[in-house]
């Protein structure tokens, strides 16, 4: 069974170019008030996931099987980063 999906035009790579020069090119078609909106929802969404992360609601499939002991050890040893708004949109670590 042959793979199609190399052959046709506008698949993998190609596509994805298009794709992020379209996002690129909508983004830079926007007023600077609704950038900087964009750029503040991302970062609402950022600190949604760090507070999921810091409640255990947010994890990846290989941390959930991974033995409690294991999973806490990696917790323990990996350094957590927040962003702060009061330092400019700067990651400040904790």
């Amino acid at each position: 069974m042959t793979d199609d999906r190399k052959h046709r035009p506008g698949s993998g790579a190609e596509g994805w170019e298009k794709h992020n020069l379209s996002q690129l090119r909508h983004f830079r078609s926007l007023t600077l008030r609704q950038k900087m909106e964009a750029v503040e929802g991302m970062a609402d969404v950022v600190r949604r996931f760090e507070e999921m992360r810091r409640k255990g609601g947010f994890t990846t499939a290989a941390r959930k099987a991974e033995p409690p002991a294991v999973a806490a050890d990696r917790e323990a040893r990996e350094p957590t980063t927040e962003y702060n708004r009061e330092t400019d949109g700067k990651k400040s670590q904790d």
